[in-house]
């Protein structure tokens, strides 16, 4: 009886840090590549429907852990010229987005580009299974 209580408190342990580890993908390694770049294309393709326009990311933050990632990035156009604008509700460049794992594919949760606001205010709220440590601070994050 003592070993398999053992057992399964190993087996709790490994999966708790497991869930706690919190992995940086703001650089682009052999590691997470394919993540990186899935996700990526998936922001790039919301965009890209937005503004009508090839774009690349600087990334400032990508975290991930588990099931979430989160991400915040400068957009910039794929040939190097500036970004125009459908209209004057948009203000350059930002990116942020919440990302969400379901079996192998990641998927866009919510996200946001070019805004005057502060879309992800209470995000950690409306998803709470997201680690906070994916946030680059908590404040609006969870409020």
């Amino acid at each position: 009886m003592k070993i398999i209580v053992c057992i399964v408190f190993s087996m709790v342990i490994a999966c708790m840090s497991m869930q706690a580890q919190v992995q940086d993908f703001k650089t682009k390694n052999s590691s997470n590549q394919a993540q990186r770049t899935q996700m990526l294309d998936l922001l790039r393709g919301e965009i890209r429907k937005s503004v009508r326009q090839e774009v690349v990311f600087v990334v400032d933050h990508f975290k991930v852990s588990g099931e979430y990632a989160w991400f915040e990035g400068t957009v910039q156009r794929k040939d190097g010229g500036q970004i125009t604008f459908p209209d004057e509700d948009y203000e350059c460049c930002k990116a942020t987005c919440l990302f969400v794992k379901r079996g192998s594919n990641w998927s866009i949760a919510e996200y946001g580009a070019f805004g005057t606001d502060l879309w992800w205010a209470g995000i950690g709220n409306r998803f709470p299974r997201a680690p906070r440590t994916i946030f680059p601070t908590i404040g609006v994050y969870v409020e």
